[in-house]
């Protein structure tokens, strides 16, 4: 029997539960029919926002399937925002995941052929299941919680493997990133404004007013920033791979980067620096005072360099990088607080889950000093909050109150 959802919208815990298992069944099914004769066996699980990606040994090959249920994005799945788990059981929307999965293939592929960029490869797809190579090593999150200082070498070494497709990317690529429809605004933007501000638990953290008030707040704002966004410039800025740095794996020390699942899309180096940074705002939050403090100084040194480089037009770009940032912050936060209680989540999402209110309360003043004073103002604040310090003592400090150049 499916136990009481915390929501009338979400799945209960056992359709959570037996989405899993078929999922699991279609890897085995789709394993069996591309290795018929191979010893296969399951192993980790790991369940991202948009995906169920299992560890598969097939003899002696380590690979990692993805499944992408009904086609669309697993939070929003779960959530209810595409009807039943009957729905997706029936096989009805089997086409819809197989053009999904068809198309991640063939970003894989392309990225392979056409930029310098380390991606785990292709190796074979069936029955809306893609196999790629297994990334062992650690993510670039895991090696900046043990070396924080080290935050500016291992974003330029990353931004520089990337650098090809922000600016100067194959035209194939450029097609694969461009959006079928609307305004070439990035997946996050659109995903953020598109998350009802509504949709809460409150039964798993306290201070439920506050938290609503905030969230509010932030859907407001975030809305109004997204109009503002240069489309003009978003779409001749190359092409985004949705950065994220639990997706960058090293695997070993002395290694560069190899990203996992990388999405094509518009807005370049502006949309994977502030999904980035979005995410990194989300660790500092999550780290001891000390580690926070070398993390944003970190972030504040790597970005007074980027922007720098830029010289002219500067602003226009901070201004949407910033947006992005938002953006990320405010989506992965409302994700974590709307997913049923049975999906496996990451240890962090589930931290966040348990204390978001440290990181709106930043987000809340990027937000404010965006929308009245500016890019160069909301970065200012923002790395102050950030970095632990609140933003009614700047006055004391106006050495730490100026934006990088």
């Amino acid at each position: 029997m499916s136990s009481t959802p915390i929501c009338s919208t979400c799945w209960p815990d056992g359709d959570v539960h037996r989405l899993v298992e078929h999922a699991d069944r279609q890897i085995t099914d789709a394993a069996a029919f591309l290795w018929p004769d191979a010893e296969v066996a399951l192993g980790s699980m790991i369940a991202g926002r948009r995906v169920l990606r299992r560890q598969v040994l097939v003899d002696d090959a380590v690979l990692c399937a993805t499944v992408r249920p009904a086609g669309v994005a697993l939070s929003s799945l779960v959530r209810g925002d595409h009807g039943a788990l009957a729905v997706v059981l029936s096989g009805a929307q089997n086409g819809r995941e197989e053009e999904v999965t068809a198309n991640e293939a063939d970003h894989l592929a392309a990225l392979a052929a056409y930029s310098r960029l380390r991606a785990a490869a292709p190796v074979a797809m069936a029955h809306g299941v893609l196999f790629t190579s297994w990334v062992a090593g650690t993510s670039l999150t895991d090696q900046l919680r043990a070396r924080p200082t080290a935050l500016p070498d291992l974003l330029t070494t990353l931004l520089e493997d990337l650098a090809d497709l922000h600016h100067d990317p194959a035209q194939q690529l450029w097609q694969l990133a461009a959006p079928t429809v609307g305004p070439p605004l990035p997946r996050i933007v659109m995903e953020a404004v598109s998350h009802s501000a509504d949709h809460l638990h409150p039964t798993r953290f306290g201070e439920t007013g506050d938290l609503r008030a905030l969230v509010r707040t932030q859907s407001t704002r975030l809305n109004r920033l997204a109009a503002e966004l240069d489309t003009t410039l978003l779409a001749r800025t190359g092409v985004a791979v949705g950065l994220t740095p639990s997706h960058a794996r090293y695997p070993d020390p002395a290694s560069r980067a190899t990203l996992v699942l990388p999405e094509l899309g518009p807005g370049g180096d502006a949309a994977d620096i502030g999904t980035l940074l979005g995410h990194l705002h989300l660790l500092a939050c999550d780290c001891p005072p000390h580690d926070r403090l070398y993390l944003t100084e970190g972030i504040e040194a790597w970005l007074a360099d980027r922007l720098a480089a830029r010289r002219d037009g500067w602003r226009g770009w901070l201004a949407a990088m910033l947006t992005i940032w938002a953006a990320t912050v405010y989506d992965t936060v409302l994700t974590a607080l709307s997913l049923p209680a049975a999906v496996p989540l990451a240890p962090a999402t589930a931290r966040l889950q348990a204390r978001p209110l440290p990181a709106l309360a930043v987000l809340d003043g990027l937000t404010r000093q965006l929308r009245r004073h500016g890019a160069d103002a909301a970065l200012t604040a923002t790395l102050t909050e950030l970095a632990g310090t609140p933003i009614h003592r700047r006055a004391d400090h106006p050495e730490r109150t100026t934006a990088p150049r």
